[in-house]
Protein backbone atom coordinates (compact mmCIF):
# COMPACT_ATOMS: atom_id res chain seq x y z
CA UNK A 1 0.00 0.00 0.00
CA UNK A 2 2.86 2.11 1.15
CA UNK A 3 4.08 2.28 -3.18
CA UNK A 4 1.09 3.76 -3.87
CA UNK A 5 1.79 6.89 -1.79
CA UNK A 6 3.71 9.15 -4.26
CA UNK A 7 4.13 13.14 -3.51
CA UNK A 8 1.32 14.36 -5.18
CA UNK A 9 -1.28 11.65 -3.73
CA UNK A 10 -0.27 12.41 -0.19
CA UNK A 11 -0.57 16.29 -1.62
CA UNK A 12 -3.69 15.48 -2.68
CA UNK A 13 -4.71 13.56 0.49
CA UNK A 14 -3.88 16.53 3.00
CA UNK A 15 -5.33 18.97 0.41
CA UNK A 16 -8.77 17.29 0.98
CA UNK A 17 -8.21 16.95 4.58
CA UNK A 18 -7.54 20.74 4.79
CA UNK A 19 -10.92 21.33 2.82
CA UNK A 20 -13.14 19.30 4.74
CA UNK A 21 -11.82 21.21 8.20
CA UNK A 22 -12.60 24.55 6.71
CA UNK A 23 -15.99 23.25 5.92
CA UNK A 24 -16.97 21.76 9.05
CA UNK A 25 -14.88 24.04 11.43
CA UNK A 26 -15.55 27.47 9.55
CA UNK A 27 -18.28 26.89 7.54
CA UNK A 28 -16.38 28.62 4.55
CA UNK A 29 -17.92 26.41 1.71
CA UNK A 30 -16.57 28.15 -1.49
CA UNK A 31 -12.88 27.71 -0.19
CA UNK A 32 -13.69 24.10 1.10
CA UNK A 33 -14.84 23.21 -2.21
CA UNK A 34 -11.42 24.68 -3.90
CA UNK A 35 -8.95 22.79 -1.37
CA UNK A 36 -11.32 19.70 -2.19
CA UNK A 37 -11.70 20.18 -5.63
CA UNK A 38 -7.50 20.05 -6.28
CA UNK A 39 -6.85 17.38 -3.44
CA UNK A 40 -9.02 15.12 -5.08
CA UNK A 41 -8.27 15.63 -8.78
CA UNK A 42 -4.72 14.99 -7.52
CA UNK A 43 -5.87 11.78 -6.07
CA UNK A 44 -7.90 10.63 -8.96
CA UNK A 45 -5.38 11.37 -11.39
CA UNK A 46 -2.43 9.86 -9.34
CA UNK A 47 -3.29 6.88 -7.38
CA UNK A 48 -2.21 3.63 -8.87
CA UNK A 49 -3.09 0.18 -7.60
CA UNK A 50 -1.40 -2.93 -8.47
CA UNK A 51 -2.29 -6.89 -8.28
CA UNK A 52 -0.66 -9.89 -8.61
CA UNK A 53 -1.21 -11.66 -12.21
CA UNK A 54 -1.38 -15.06 -12.90
CA UNK A 55 2.46 -16.08 -12.82
CA UNK A 56 2.55 -14.82 -8.96
CA UNK A 57 3.82 -11.39 -10.02
CA UNK A 58 2.84 -8.00 -8.83
CA UNK A 59 1.95 -5.14 -11.50
CA UNK A 60 0.75 -1.90 -11.22
CA UNK A 61 -2.05 -1.02 -13.41
CA UNK A 62 -2.68 1.82 -15.76
CA UNK A 63 -4.63 4.77 -14.76
CA UNK A 64 -8.58 4.70 -16.34
CA UNK A 65 -8.63 7.26 -18.96
CA UNK A 66 -11.85 8.38 -17.66
CA UNK A 67 -10.30 8.79 -13.76
CA UNK A 68 -7.65 10.68 -15.43
CA UNK A 69 -10.28 13.14 -17.36
CA UNK A 70 -12.09 13.61 -13.88
CA UNK A 71 -8.90 14.31 -12.10
CA UNK A 72 -8.04 16.93 -14.59
CA UNK A 73 -11.38 17.91 -14.40
CA UNK A 74 -11.45 18.64 -10.61
CA UNK A 75 -8.11 20.49 -11.03
CA UNK A 76 -9.38 22.86 -13.72
CA UNK A 77 -12.52 23.34 -11.31
CA UNK A 78 -10.38 24.07 -8.67
CA UNK A 79 -8.86 27.11 -10.64
CA UNK A 80 -12.49 28.32 -11.69
CA UNK A 81 -13.49 28.08 -8.47
CA UNK A 82 -10.09 30.18 -7.25
CA UNK A 83 -10.61 32.76 -9.57
CA UNK A 84 -14.20 33.04 -8.31
CA UNK A 85 -13.08 33.46 -4.46
CA UNK A 86 -10.97 35.75 -5.99
CA UNK A 87 -13.61 38.02 -7.33
CA UNK A 88 -16.12 37.60 -4.78
CA UNK A 89 -12.89 39.09 -2.38
CA UNK A 90 -12.56 42.37 -3.88
CA UNK A 91 -16.48 42.85 -4.88
CA UNK A 92 -16.83 42.20 -0.95
CA UNK A 93 -13.67 45.07 -0.47
CA UNK A 94 -14.78 47.63 -2.77
CA UNK A 95 -18.53 48.05 -0.69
Amino acid sequence: MMKNLNLPVMIGILFSVIGLVTLFLFGQALTAAIWLSFGNGLLLSNLRFSSVNEFGDVETKPIPKARMYTGIFLIIMAGILLVLQILQDFQQVSK
